[in-house]
């Protein structure tokens, strides 16, 4: 077997190889996709250094880890972090294990840890607990390299039934009472209409539409909303188009009179939905806009076939009104004994000390405040 690292440039030329391991991949999710972390550093690569580590045998792509360094201030001293391409944006991050995983991750991970110039603190945000990835990298811990985890996020999640009906039922009473409620207020007043935009053509207006309900609801709230910088309102712009092409895309709008007054940013892959971000008109906030648009989804998730709706990233309260599960997302860290290391170590560790960790643990490169909790 073979060890390399690519650069950006190789890994845009990497795409069939890359697609048809992930196929074979045990943690096959939608932030794996060759679209996304292409996409991702496009727009925010800038800063960080491209560090995509890759396992072959017989020249055949068999597991890969796409890794970068980025660099953080600690009190004025310099930190580098290896991680995950797309931290902080993607809401589940693993390797691509396709074969002899539990070989390649061992051969990914003396390979990063040999490195020794290039990391102070190896991080991994955001691997699933169910993952292949969180599993065998339990293995990989040395002396060398002593891997921690704690939970870091809660992701909410419903398994579907086969019949909307039978999801419906399992809801508490109140809350189907209180949604059929809001339902015919709804349309006892306005003339109402869901739909997912499907139009390749239109879909920059669309996606324009999807931006500013986003950013009216946090504006609401005097908040400047994550759309407000320039590159992740394109960066998502660029993905819209590209998950569009695959039939990734699942935009939702919900209208009044035709106008659209709430909308879904969701991905649709591999029997999934993933729920991404939503936007509403608080205008129209005694309609409960978002939960009918929820449900709606959901419905539409079914009918579909689908078998998951995942609410991702977030214990907000409302996700708890779906009968939904829970899915515990894992942070892996392992640190060099240095002292700067050492001291974010036992910052970040302490929940006590979490204002503090946020401005010593600011990476010097784009992250927006608020992406980290959305709804």
């Amino acid at each position: 077997m073979k060890v390399a690292e690519l650069t950006f440039e190789e890994f845009l030329n990497f795409k069939t190889e890359w697609c048809e391991a992930l196929e074979r991949s045990g943690d096959n999710h939608i932030f794996l996709t060759w679209e996304w972390l292409s996409t991702w550093w496009k727009h925010f690569g800038d800063e960080r250094r491209f560090s995509l580590i890759t396992v072959s045998d017989d020249e055949k792509l068999i597991a890969a880890a796409p890794l970068m360094s980025s660099k953080y201030k600690l009190a004025g001293l310099k930190l580098t972090k290896m991680e995950f391409i797309g931290t902080p944006a993607a809401d589940y991050q693993t390797f691509l294990l396709a074969d002899k995983k539990a070989e390649c991750a061992k051969l990914i991970m003396d390979y990063a840890s040999n490195k020794t110039s290039s990391w102070d603190c190896i991080e991994f945000k955001d691997v699933p607990e169910d993952s292949e990835t969180i599993r065998i990298l339990k293995t990989c811990s040395r002396k060398k390299l002593e891997f921690e985890e704690r939970n870091v996020n809660i992701c909410p999640y419903i398994i579907l039934p086969n019949r909307f009906e039978d999801y419906f039922q399992e809801l508490g009473p109140n809350w189907r009472r209180n949604m059929r409620r809001w339902g015919r207020k709804l349309k006892n007043d306005y003339r109402v209409n869901f739909y997912i935009h499907k139009d390749l053509n239109t879909l920059d207006e669309a996606m324009e539409t999807f931006f500013n309900l986003h950013q009216i609801k946090w504006q609401s709230q005097k908040r400047a909303g994550i759309f407000s910088d320039q590159r992740f309102h394109d960066f998502h712009l660029d993905v819209a188009k590209s998950f569009a092409e695959n039939g990734w895309l699942n935009l939702c709008f919900l209208t009044i009179n035709d106008e659209p007054v709430s909308a879904i940013y969701a991905f649709k892959y591999r029997n999934k939905m993933f729920n991404y971000l939503t936007g509403f008109d608080p205008e129209y906030s005694e309609y409960r806009l978002g939960h009918l648009l929820f449900l709606y989804s959901i419905k539409n998730s079914i009918e579909n076939g689908l078998t998951e709706f995942d609410f991702m990233r977030g214990d907000e309260t409302y996700k708890r009104r779906w009968n939904t599960l829970i899915r515990n997302n894992l942070e892996v860290r392992a640190i060099k004994k240095r002292i700067v290391p050492i001291v974010y170590d036992i910052i970040t560790k302490k929940n006590v000390f979490t204002p503090l960790a946020t401005t010593l643990g600011k990476r010097v490169s784009f992250a927006p405040k608020n992406l980290e909790k959305r709804i």
